[in-house]
């Protein structure tokens, strides 16, 4: 810890500072920092505004407009931007702008990843009513379709269909790209925050959730835990893990509900 806290009075922004004494890290300015937390949701919620109308219209669920937005614009947006980043940096690779390398064993990987996740849904489910509130009290203004969160009026199989690709965009393909961007990027570059970067980048990721700003409380609660273990232990595929395996279960459920 001493370690960590001498070297957090030396960071810089565009400075090169040792990680652990073996990976070198361009800080980001604080500014830079919160912009490309944010800035991509800012672009998401906005294709997602544009595409979920059109879909409807050909009665699709509102549900896939937001995986159209991911797929479409959310993945190409952090694509480039670590593209660039990685031209900026010097890098030969992608994974070398990841800060967060080291290994976990593989049974502390699994027994961490599996009580995120349990602390996850139990934070999920306590937070409903308050989630319920803020949709139907404090968001009543914007339209139905922003905030809904089921799939009433819909045929099974148009549902069916929507938690297949569900299963795959928010199972596995959004959540390793959000990590790697979040985690393995722009956590380590936070150094300037210091003991609090991890509580920054939390926050910060629960807020690029434009589209669902119902759960922001939420996601707060339920994220802090896991980010400061990748934090600590400086493993980014405990952040992959958690982040797959929590929207892994969470589509199966809703599977389970349909078919039930």
């Amino acid at each position: 810890m001493m370690f960590r806290k001498d070297l957090s009075k030396q960071y810089l922004p565009d400075k090169f500072i040792s990680m652990n004494g073996k990976i070198h890290v361009r800080q980001l300015s604080k500014t830079r920092a919160v912009l490309y937390h944010l800035y991509p949701g800012a672009i998401i919620v906005l294709s997602f505004i544009l595409f979920t109308p059109i879909l409807m219209n050909y009665h699709y669920p509102p549900q896939l407009g937001i995986m159209a937005s991911v797929v479409l614009v959310a993945i190409p947006l952090f694509i480039s931007h670590l593209s660039r980043a990685k031209k900026k940096e010097a890098a030969k690779s992608f994974w070398q702008l990841n800060g967060y390398k080291n290994k976990l064993s593989t049974g502390k990987l699994i027994l961490f990843s599996f009580g995120l996740v349990v602390f996850m849904f139990l934070t999920w489910g306590i937070t409903q009513p308050l989630n319920k509130f803020i949709s139907n009290k404090l968001l009543g203004w914007l339209p139905g379709w922003f905030t809904v969160q089921d799939f009433n009026g819909y045929s099974r199989q148009m549902i069916l269909v929507t938690l297949s690709i569900n299963l795959f965009v928010n199972g596995l393909l959004a959540p390793v790209i959000e990590e790697f961007y979040f985690r393995g990027y722009l956590l380590p570059r936070m150094a300037r925050w210091g003991k609090w970067s991890f509580v920054l980048n939390a926050v910060l990721f629960s807020l690029y959730h434009f589209w669902q700003p119902y759960v922001y409380l939420t996601l707060i609660l339920a994220l802090t835990p896991m980010i400061w273990l990748v934090w600590k232990t400086r493993d980014l595929r405990l952040a992959i893990v958690t982040h797959c395996l929590l929207n892994i279960v969470g589509a199966l459920l809703s599977f389970g509900l349909v078919l039930k």
